[in-house]
């Protein structure tokens, strides 16, 4: 069983795809689309800020204190592999 890993690097994809590279060397992709209905996420919706993902403290943020739980990022991306 693979543990949680923390990620240090992302990059925006097509759609609401995230690219993501974890501490251990893993890459993945994680799909952000089914977060896309909760309000904190609104901002989000617009293309331009979306791509301002970045890896910070182990997950994904994004400006004005936006993130996601780092369990669900490599959780979605492990699947993805």
């Amino acid at each position: 069983m693979r543990t949680f890993q923390q990620t240090i690097s992302a990059r925006a994809g097509d759609g609401y795809n995230i690219h993501v590279v974890f501490a251990d060397g893993t890459s993945g992709i994680f799909d952000f689309s089914p977060y896309m209905e909760y309000s904190c996420y609104e901002p989000l919706r617009e293309r331009a800020f979306f791509e301002k993902v970045e890896a910070a403290h182990g997950t994904l943020s994004w400006p004005g204190e936006i993130d996601i739980a780092p369990e669900a990022v490599w959780a979605d991306a492990v699947r993805s592999m």
